[in-house]
């Protein structure tokens, strides 16, 4: 039988596993855990979700959706290629600044992705889109001549990894650096890298 779609309560008990998931981790929360954090019972937990691993894949799908939908929405408003950079290293970035259960969740479930293929499929989705979205960027503004004729691919993949190690970094050490200053100067770099002759004359003579 399909479970049932797109409902306030649904979305509630979701949330609810997210705040159970940072609270004990992927192994150790149990329903009726769940059911507490969302006032609700676990039949009900159940009449939205056939079990377990069913509830995470919709935490894990609502985690990803969040992001890419910011993603989307900030790109599309950006006003020419550069800026559109800007806006998708800042996107990136900003994830662990507004969106720190998205690294704690996603953490836990990077230690399921050789037991459970459905778990691997959804998270090397998720870095795709991520990815295709900084491709069409850099495609943007090379057709522009705004960019160097560059590897699109490997660039926005570096963008990510970039993005990810300093992101992970800060989220198991706060200390280690300034995350603003290091986001920051990131940015600088792979703008840098990207900017066309033309371009760095005109900053230049801008600066």
């Amino acid at each position: 039988m399909p479970r049932p779609q797109g409902t306030k309560r649904k979305q509630q008990i979701i949330e609810a596993t997210v705040e159970c998931i940072i609270k004990h981790g992927y192994y150790n929360f149990s329903m009726q855990d769940v059911a507490d954090a969302a006032d609700v019972s676990k039949g009900i937990i159940h009449y939205y979700f056939l079990n377990k691993d069913e509830l995470m894949m919709a935490v894990l799908d609502r985690c990803a959706a969040d992001i890419e939908a910011i993603l989307v929405k900030r790109i599309i408003a950006a006003k020419d290629p550069l800026q559109r950079l800007k806006v998708f290293i800042s996107v990136c970035f900003d994830v662990l600044r507004h969106n720190r259960e998205y690294y704690q969740v996603n953490m836990d479930f990077w230690t399921q992705i050789n037991q459970k293929q459905e778990v691997r499929t959804a998270i090397a989705e998720h870095y795709r889109m991520i990815r295709n979205a900084g491709i069409k960027v850099i495609e943007d503004g090379i057709k522009a001549k705004v960019f160097k004729s560059v590897d699109v691919n490997m660039y926005a993949s570096l963008i990510v990894s970039i993005v990810d190690g300093f992101s992970l970094q800060y989220l198991f050490d706060n200390d280690a650096f300034d995350y603003d200053k290091i986001t920051t100067v990131a940015s600088e770099w792979i703008i840098s890298g990207l900017l066309s002759d033309n371009c760095e004359q005109t900053n230049a003579h801008q600066a």
